[in-house]
């Protein structure tokens, strides 16, 4: 369960999209498709749009004209079968939750508390696999922030999505801690496709299918068509002096 298998529906379809928020234009008739595997790596200044895209993907944002497809339905159908580990993770360090209970939370589709029999044991497997078994029963709020990264991957991941996204995972951690999470990712690699959105050159660079860049537009590059100079300018935001190949 959760492994894409290729030929099938493709993990994102954006056709002719729009969206702004208010007095700030972000995307104008946008249209990419990306395929059920691999890693596609989305890249573009601060303001172009790469956590919008997160938020139009996840059904948190809606667009104003166009529409979107993630496997094969809308956003909204779509958003239990997405893991998404977001670039900063807002809880309360005086709530006394343990880690296991936050990985259960990525199986919560009903109101708060009310969890299904077999989510306890779903979340431990899903931390065994991961390597994580010795942080279950501590709690959240103690936890080093590459700990917590590594538990929100776990969240993502217990019910074993086919599409994965990582918006800027490795923001607010160290490079050891960048490491090990890459390490993770790296072992489930083939179970999903990825989207990463990311200011990191050097994390999960060897991984990188394809890469999207997003400027209020969006091109695609498949990465065997990139040199390291290429991506470099990518990188640094010199959008223009790279010339448009692999669109689609």
């Amino acid at each position: 369960m959760g492994t894409a298998q290729p030929g099938t529906q493709p993990a994102l379809e954006l056709d002719r999209v729009s969206f702004a928020y208010p007095g700030v234009a972000i995307f104008d008739a946008v249209s990419f498709s990306i395929p059920n595997d691999g890693l596609t790596q989305v890249v573009g200044p601060n303001g172009g749009g790469k956590t919008t895209l997160a938020k139009l993907c996840l059904g948190l944002l809606k667009p104003h004209a166009g529409s979107i497809r993630v496997l094969g339905a809308s956003a909204n159908a779509s958003r239990r079968r997405i893991g998404y580990v977001p670039q900063h993770s807002l809880y309360d360090p005086q709530f006394p939750a343990l880690a296991v209970d936050v990985v259960m939370t990525g199986r919560l589709s009903r109101p708060i508390g009310l969890f299904a029999r077999g989510d306890r044991d779903a979340a431990l497997a899903t931390l065994d696999r991961l390597g994580l078994s010795d942080l279950a029963y501590r709690g959240f709020a103690e936890l080093s922030g590459g700990q917590r990264q590594r538990i929100l991957l776990a969240r993502a991941l217990v019910s074993d999505p086919p599409l994965l996204i990582l918006d800027e995972p490795t923001a607010n951690i160290d490079r050891e801690s960048a490491g090990r999470l890459e390490e993770l990712i790296l072992a489930q690699k083939e179970r999903f496709a990825i989207l990463l959105i990311t200011h990191d050159f050097d994390f999960l660079a060897g991984a990188v299918d394809r890469v999207l860049c997003v400027n209020r537009n969006a091109h695609i590059h498949e990465r065997r068509s990139l040199s390291e100079m290429d991506l470099q300018r990518l990188f640094t935001g010199h959008f223009h002096e790279l010339a448009e190949v692999d669109h689609g």
